[in-house]
């Protein structure tokens, strides 16, 4: 389709079913369009506008896209992969849903940010809406889906599905890199904690594969333990909430430790005990009780200071994304 017919068709807002695949197209307003299966892949997208459209199940993979905006476009179930999106490129107000945006490159001036992921979640997520995409994408789709490392197999959604949370994890660890590098450290945070729980459902899908070996799996295990703790206690060093609860029942826990046996103290005294330890104050009180309640002092005392640490990085980081 030459320009004189893509500039037609634009006229009537429908652009549905076309295949531009391969071709530069450079200061072409699809403003306002409705936008449904239709191929650029491998487009070069220069100075395009794609406000307020309406883009579905349309093709971006391998397009470079310079210098554009998709203000206020709706994106659903459309492919970013190894789209190079580079130069000023505004997305404000627009909404990625059930798009797949991996191995999609991200230029330091292409203005995405957390509030344009509907939801605030990719496609890999939702099993059933990435295997709906696959399949959909496979039947009617421009150019047939290998899905395996070695692209030998008869197609199937099986392996691509199997492999979303590894895709999940390295989309949320991209966006992290990119918005932390911008400044937009609350964005970025907020992937760094994504991108690390989507590493905790990787590990725990490889439990189950045949294909992961023993070893790596017990390896696995004990990340998966960290990272639960991570999460449990500290929201991976970005909940403050998180980190007052764990301080508040390390207190307590270890007051009813010291209360239950140390037999001259009442659980006021040893609670009193517990907030010196883990400010790093000894106390002269029980030390020489016992072996085991030096002992629970010393690990109560490396606890408290290990959590005032975490303390001060978390607030530090609240302080910076002011």
């Amino acid at each position: 389709m030459d320009r004189e017919e893509l500039l037609k068709l634009i006229e009537s807002k429908e652009v549905i079913g076309i295949d531009l695949s391969g071709q530069r197209l450079e200061k072409i307003d699809f403003t306002g369009c409705r936008i449904e299966r239709t191929s650029f892949k491998g487009c070069e997208l220069v100075h395009c506008r794609f406000r307020n459209a309406k883009i579905s199940w349309s093709d971006f993979r391998y397009a470079e896209i310079q210098h554009g905006t998709f203000e206020g476009a709706e994106i659903e179930f459309s492919d970013f992969y190894r789209a190079f999106i580079d130069g000023v490129v505004i997305f404000s107000g627009s909404s990625f849903s059930n798009c797949s945006l991996n191995k999609t490159y991200l230029g330091e001036c292409a203005i995405i940010r957390k509030e344009n992921l509907k939801d605030n979640k990719i496609l890999q997520q939702n099993k059933e809406d990435y295997r709906k995409f696959l399949v959909d994408w496979h039947t009617y789709g421009t150019g047939e889906r290998t899905n395996d490392v070695n692209m030998k197999s008869d197609w199937s959604p099986d392996a691509a599905v199997e492999a979303r949370w590894s895709d999940a994890e390295v989309i949320y660890k991209n966006f992290n890199a990119l918005w932390a590098g911008k400044g937009y450290f609350g964005d970025g945070n907020w992937a760094y904690v994504q991108g690390k729980k989507m590493e905790r459902r990787r590990m725990i899908s490889e439990l189950f594969s045949k294909s992961v070996k023993p070893l790596k799996k017990l390896t696995n295990l004990w990340h998966i333990l960290t990272n639960v703790i991570s999460d449990l206690f500290f929201g991976y060093g970005e909940s403050m909430f998180k980190m007052i609860v764990t301080y508040i029942l390390t207190v307590f826990f270890f007051a009813w430790v010291f209360a239950e046996n140390v037999s001259i103290l009442e659980y006021t005294q040893a609670l009193a005990i517990s907030l010196k330890n883990m400010a790093g104050m000894d106390s002269e009180t029980i030390r020489g009780v016992s072996p085991l309640v030096d002992m629970l002092n010393v690990i109560q005392t490396t606890i408290g200071i290990l959590l005032t640490g975490i303390f001060g990085f978390i607030l530090g980081n609240k302080i910076r994304n002011q």
